[in-house]
């Protein structure tokens, strides 16, 4: 038992994101404006720090210039991942039957979620999108109801493709359903 116990954290540490050599590049990984926005956005106050700390690496001036040219770029990244933000509508989630948590983006036909995301997985999870605004009120899953395919992940950031919509502005909320278990996990509001 002792063996079961100590091993039961290791393995959600296991769990949690995409494991290495998943096949996600950090290219990849950086098209999704949520995940962008913090990388960058801790790069920068990386670079930020080692000159706040007169780290000795700094006065190797080729280094330096690494710094300082990380720096500059990451600024100039997350400032255009913070306006990919914008052109869309973002939401966090809101758990109802299930842990639920993170941001959502629906821009270009791609729906994001940041690293930030978790939900508790279940046997059959998948996102949908409607128009209704709360699920919780009235009969779900409506008549609006666009399923967009499994959940990839429980956990940490990932982009869903969406199909083409006639208004796809009418579309709020993404919704985390359970299609075997018929139950709503959470869901999150979508607004400019």
């Amino acid at each position: 038992m002792k063996k079961a116990l100590f091993l039961f954290p290791l393995l959600l540490v296991a769990c949690k994101g995409t494991p290495p050599g998943s096949g996600i590049s950090l290219e990849q990984r950086l098209e999704n404006p949520l995940f962008a926005e913090v990388y960058y956005d801790v790069l920068l106050d990386r670079m930020v720090e080692l000159d706040i700390q007169d780290d000795p690496i700094l006065k190797d001036e080729d280094k330096a210039e690494i710094v300082e040219d990380t720096r500059r770029n990451a600024l100039a990244k997350a400032k255009v991942a913070n306006t990919k933000q914008r052109e869309g509508m973002m939401g966090n989630f809101v758990p109802i039957t299930e842990e639920t948590k993170g941001e959502a983006l629906f821009v270009d036909s791609t729906l994001y979620f940041g690293p930030t995301f978790e939900a508790n997985p279940g046997p059959s999870v998948h996102v949908l999108l409607t128009t209704v605004v709360d699920p919780r009120e009235g009969t779900f899953p409506d008549e609006t109801v666009i399923d967009i395919g499994p959940l990839e992940s429980p956990f940490g950031a990932q982009a869903i493709m969406v199909p083409a919509m006639e208004d796809a502005s009418k579309y709020r909320t993404v919704v985390l359903w359970d299609t075997e278990l018929e139950r709503i996990h959470g869901f999150a509001q979508l607004s400019k």
